[in-house]
C-alpha cells in the first residue's frame, strides 16, 4: 500500500490544481476596466434650460467611470442649441420640443432620454388664488391674457369687479417650453406679450416676487425636487378644459410631483402641454464615446431622471431608442 500513497497524493494534487479558476475567465472584467480607461474624447452640449441640471447629472457620473472624457454643457435654450448643433458648435443639443420641419432637414437625429410638461403658474399669495383654484381658466382665457397688447385685469379674467392688473411673465430665450406652451393655443412663442425672462429660475423668481404674476414653466420648476411639494409661493393653474367655469375632478392641480408625472402617463394632463425631452446629434452619432454617453442615458443614466423632477422613460421607449443607436 506504500507504493501507491505516493501516486494518490499526487493525483490529489492535480485535480486541486485543475479546479483553480484560469487567469483568461478574468480577462473579460479585465479587458472592460481596460476599455473604460481607454476611452477618450470630449463633448460639447448645448441647449434646453429643462434639461440642463439632469444632463449635468449624467455627465458627472459618465465621467467617473470614463475619466479620459470631457463634458462641456452650456444652458442656452432649445433653440441655440440647435443652431450651435447645426453650426458644428456642439456635439449634442438639449431639446425641449418637437424638431421641426426646418430642424429635420438640417439633418438632425434625436433620441428621448425623459417627459415633462409645461404648465401656467401664478403666486400663491395672489388674493384672487381662491376664485382661480375654483374655477380654473380656459385655454381661451390664456390666449387672451398672453396675447393682450395691454394688460387685463383679475376681474375681467374671473368675473369679479377686482381692477388689479394680470402681470405677464414669458420668455426672451429660444426655450422649448415657450414653444409648447403657445403652440397650445396654436400660437409661436414670439406672439406672447408680457415682461420677457430668460430660463426658468428667472421666471419662477418673477413670479415669486409679483403677487398678481402669471406665466409658466415645466413641471420640474414649479414643484421643489426633494420633497416632491410645491415650489415656495408657486401654484399651477388649473385648465378649465370643458368650459364650465368649474374645476371637476379630472381638471384639480397637482398637488405634488408624483401626480403630476402620473397624469402625464394616464394622459389625463393636456397632451399639447406634455412633451418628450431629447438629445439630439447633427446624423447618427458614429463617435464611440458620443454613443458610450447616450447608452448610459438610456439605461444606468435613467436612475437620475427622477432625482431631477422629470419623468421617467418606459421600457418601450427605452428598448426602441437602444435600437436606434445601433
Amino acid at each position: 500500500m506504500s507504493i501507491y500513497k505516493p501516486i494518490l497524493l499526487l493525483l490529489c494534487l492535480g485535480m486541486i490544481a485543475g479546479c483553480k479558476p484560469r487567469k483568461s475567465e478574468k480577462a473579460p472584467e479585465n479587458i472592460q476596466e481596460t476599455a473604460k480607461s481607454s476611452l477618450s474624447g470630449h463633448i460639447r452640449i448645448s441647449g434646453a434650460y429643462a434639461l440642463f441640471p439632469l444632463v449635468q447629472k449624467w455627465a458627472d457620473e459618465f465621467k467617473k467611470s470614463y475619466p479620459g472624457v470631457q463634458i462641456d454643457i452650456s444652458q442656452t435654450g432649445t433653440g441655440q442649441g440647435i443652431s450651435d448643433l447645426i453650426n458644428r458648435n456642439a456635439n449634442l443639443a438639449m431639446i425641449s420640443r418637437p424638431l421641426s420641419d426646418e430642424d429635420k432637414e438640417s439633418g438632425i437625429w434625436v433620441i428621448p432620454v425623459a417627459k415633462d410638461g409645461v404648465a401656467p403658474i401664478i403666486n400663491r399669495n395672489n388674493p384672487y388664488l381662491k376664485r382661480i383654484l375654483h374655477q380654473g381658466l380656459s385655454p381661451d382665457e390664456l390666449q387672451k391674457i398672453f396675447l393682450a397688447e395691454q394688460p387685463l385685469t383679475w376681474g375681467e379674467m374671473l368675473d369679479t369687479t377686482g381692477s388689479d392688473k394680470i402681470v405677464v411673465y414669458s420668455r426672451a430665450d429660444e426655450s422649448g417650453a415657450a414653444d409648447i406652451f403657445a403652440g397650445s393655443f396654436y400660437k409661436k412663442a414670439s406672439d406672447m406679450k408680457g415682461t420677457k425672462v430668460t430660463g426658468d429660475f428667472n421666471m419662477i423668481k418673477g413670479i415669486q416676487d409679483t403677487r398678481f404674476a402669471i406665466g409658466f414653466c415645466n413641471f420640474s420648476f414649479a414643484f421643489d425636487v426633494p420633497s416632491g411639494e410645491r415650489t415656495e409661493n408657486i401654484q399651477i393653474v388649473p385648465f378649465d378644459l370643458d368650459f364650465d367655469n368649474k374645476i371637476n375632478r379630472k381638471e384639480v392641480p397637482f398637488s405634488n410631483l408624483e401626480t403630476a408625472h402620473r397624469s402625464i402617463w394616464l394622459g389625463i394632463y393636456p397632451e399639447s402641454l406634455c412633451r418628450e425631452l431629447t438629445i439630439g446629434s447633427l446624423g447618427k452619432p458614429a463617435d464611440p464615446v458620443i454613443v458610450e454617453f447616450l447608452k448610459y442615458i438610456l439605461t444606468g443614466g435613467q436612475e437620475k431622471v427622477k432625482e431631477s423632477g422629470l419623468c421617467e422613460l418606459n421600457n418601450v421607449y427605452i428598448k426602441f431608442s437602444l435600437e436606434d443607436l445601433q
